[in-house]
C-alpha cells in the first residue's frame, strides 16, 4: 500500500522545459492540519515552497526551494505549545526511478536525490520532507526557563555522585556480621 501524501504538487516533467520554471505551491488550510497531524505539531498555519526547476539529461530536474513555514510545536521545557517560523532553503534532485540507485555510502556533500515514476514529480511532499528534516528536535520556547534545582553545576553533580557511591559501598565482612547474628 503506497503513501499517500497529504500535501501533493504534481507537477508534470515536460512542463519544465528547456528554460526552466519557477513555481510556489501552497498548502490549504485542511492540507496544513493533515501535515501538522503528521509530524506531531499542535498547528500549522502557513506552509508555502518557492521552487525554480531546471530540466537536465535523463529528465533529471534539478529543484532549489525556499520553504516557508508559520507553525506551533511543544515546547520541551513548559509542555506548552508556542508559535515559530521556519525559513530557508534548500536543494533536491528528482531522478527517473529507472535511473535512480541508493548507494550503500551516502555522499553527504551530494544533493538529495528523491525517485519518481511517471511523468511527474512531487513538489509538494518534497517540501513537506524538506520542512521535517528541519524541524528542531527538541524545541523550546524562547522566553522558557528550567524550574530552579532541574540543572545543577559539574561539581554538584560530582559531589552528588560520591556521596551515592559511598551510601552504596558495601563493607566486605557486613554479610558475615548479619550471619554471626542470625547464630547467637
Amino acid at each position: 500500500m503506497s503513501h499517500k501524501p497529504e500535501f501533493s504538487r504534481p507537477v508534470a516533467v515536460r512542463r519544465i522545459g528547456a528554460s526552466g520554471l519557477d513555481l510556489t505551491v501552497e498548502a490549504t488550510p485542511a492540507e496544513c492540519a493533515q501535515i501538522a497531524r503528521r509530524l506531531g505539531l499542535p498547528e500549522i498555519s502557513m506552509f508555502r515552497c518557492k521552487y525554480t526547476l531546471t530540466l537536465g539529461r535523463r529528465d533529471l530536474v534539478s529543484a532549489h526551494g525556499a520553504l516557508a513555514v508559520r507553525f506551533k510545536q511543544t515546547c520541551v521545557r513548559t509542555l506548552e505549545p508556542f508559535e515559530d517560523m521556519l525559513a530557508g532553503s534548500f536543494a533536491v534532485q528528482f531522478v527517473p526511478e529507472e535511473h535512480f540507485e541508493e548507494s550503500a555510502a551516502p555522499d553527504l556533500e551530494a544533493l538529495d536525490e528523491i525517485p519518481y515514476e511517471g511523468e511527474s514529480i512531487d513538489l509538494g511532499e518534497a517540501a513537506v520532507e524538506q520542512f521535517a528534516l528541519d524541524l528542531e528536535p527538541y524545541p523550546h520556547a524562547p522566553d522558557a526557563s528550567l524550574p530552579d534545582g532541574l540543572v545543577i553545576s559539574e561539581e554538584e553533580a560530582e559531589k552528588l555522585g560520591a556521596q551515592e557511591a559511598a551510601a552504596q559501598k558495601v563493607n566486605p565482612f557486613a554479610d558475615l556480621a548479619r550471619l554471626r547474628r542470625k547464630d547467637s
